[in-house]
């Protein structure tokens, strides 16, 4: 048993092929990772292996699909498909129904016959060994971005299925959960299950993949490149400080009516630098982030800025966006910068394929590069980022980093909350929340942390 799948075409329309000779199998205790550009066609794959591109989508499937025995592009397989098959999607937000995390795990538990009397007990210890312990009745729109990728990992396992497949596991991930989810992996292969991984930092998983591929040009091809994700980093130097203006200080307690997320900030932003605020899932982060921007009350001290204007732009860049048209989009951000949708599209040529389609139906990385273009359209003098590089490919994130580099270089501040040491090395200063505080951190000694706690 295991997977077997060989597409001979598939997309959404007949007229527009997005999956084209695309073969690849695994057998039990195997791992199969992919890769490819942003936009070719990765998470597609998954709706049309798991029948969901034809059965629920009105696409189309032409070829094999064997998932552990059952056949998802038959209908009577396609039922049968929760049965052995347990998906992780892109983006949390989209696999999460209930208030919060106990209810969701509770009803997951109750649905495959679990005794509501040992559930909720059940639901606490599954939750606590994925680190939600004590948010059991938070509302999931409280949690973290990265926690609610916790959360959704949890529900993965519950049922026991013999295949998993991961779509982008490490995004939003703090250091630590990136190695957690790879002891997962590594107990999954143990105990037999088979694993397909969608995945842009494939150097995460390399060692556990057996067989590797990269889509291209519409096609699955294997890929034996097993690359250190951090061999080619540039070397860290920490950057000496200059006399600058202050542009915003913060000082105080932040968080909730009730509860304290953070105390005693003493948190400052000068003109022309890149400030990262790192920490793991859930410490505050995007708190900080909302109260800068004003979106959250502060409980109790003040902030002050020179700042006239400035644009937050959240995890989720589905937020941000106003128009069912990529075009319009892009004629949003050519009125306030003044360059011509031709300049923008051949500094990002993704653009031209892409200005007639909706926003919402772009890859997660592509979405995230236009919230970005969006937010520099329109942020003024300081700029509040969190997590702009989750879901980009290495073409895409050299994009955003040299963006926000050129920004800089204008004397616009930028503040990002951010897991990804490769952004950390990029910046002037680092801010790091740990057990309920901030602090100023040398950035040389954090990147070597970060990278540590990965397991990689």
């Amino acid at each position: 048993m295991g997977v077997y799948v060989n597409i001979l075409r598939a997309g959404y329309q007949e007229n527009h092929i997005v999956l084209r000779e695309s073969m690849f199998k695994a057998g039990e205790g195997e791992v199969v990772l992919i890769s490819g550009p942003s936009g070719s066609g990765k998470s597609t794959l998954i709706l049309a292996i798991t029948g969901i591109l034809k059965h629920v989508l009105g696409g189309f499937v032409e070829g094999v699909v064997d998932l552990n025995g059952l056949n998802p592009l038959e209908p009577t397989g396609f039922e049968e498909i929760p049965r052995e098959v347990s998906v992780l999607l892109q983006d949390p937000e989209r696999q999460l129904v209930f208030p919060t995390p106990l209810d969701e795990v509770v009803v997951s538990l109750e649905s495959l016959g679990s005794p509501r009397s040992t559930a909720f007990e059940k639901a606490r210890g599954i939750l606590s060994q994925i680190g939600l312990g004590g948010k059991e009745n938070r509302h999931v729109e409280e949690l973290s971005s990265g926690e609610r990728r916790r959360l959704t990992l949890a529900l993965l396992e519950i049922g026991d299925p013999r295949v998993i497949i991961l779509d982008e596991p490490s995004a939003n991930l703090d250091p630590r959960g990136v190695s957690l989810i790879r002891e997962r992996v590594r107990d999954w292969k143990k105990q037999g299950k088979t694993v397909i991984i969608v995945e842009h930092k494939i150097q995460y998983f390399t060692d556990l993949a057996d067989t590797m591929y990269t889509l291209r040009s519409r096609k699955l091809v294997e890929d034996a490149v097993r690359d250190d994700l951090y061999v080619n980093l540039p070397e860290c130097r920490n950057n000496p400080a200059g006399a600058s203006e202050l542009v915003l200080e913060l000082r105080g307690d932040i968080g909730y009516r009730d509860y304290t997320v953070l105390r005693d900030v003493d948190f400052k932003v000068y003109r022309g630098e890149i400030v990262a605020i790192i920490g793991p899932n859930g410490s505050g982060k995007t708190t900080l982030l909302k109260t800068i921007a004003g979106l959250t009350p502060i409980l109790n001290g003040e902030i002050t800025t020179s700042v006239k204007k400035l644009f937050y732009a959240p995890q989720n860049p589905d937020l941000v966006f106003v128009s069912w048209s990529v075009k319009r989009e892009v004629k949003n951000i050519v009125k306030k910068t003044g360059l011509t949708v031709e300049e923008l599209v051949n500094m990002f040529p993704w653009l031209s394929n892409a200005l007639d389609q909706s926003p919402f139906l772009l890859s997660h990385g592509q979405r995230r590069l236009l919230e970005l273009l969006i937010a520099l359209a329109h942020g003024g003098d300081l700029l509040l980022l969190d997590e702009p590089t989750t879901g980009l490919d290495p073409s895409l994130y050299h994009s955003v980093l040299r963006e926000l580099k050129n920004t800089r270089n204008k004397g616009r501040s930028i503040v990002v909350a951010t897991h990804d040491p490769r952004l950390v090395l990029e910046v002037d200063r680092v801010y790091k929340v740990e057990n309920g505080f901030l602090r100023e951190v040398d950035k040389c000694r954090v990147v070597e942390e970060m990278i540590r706690e990965t397991g990689v």
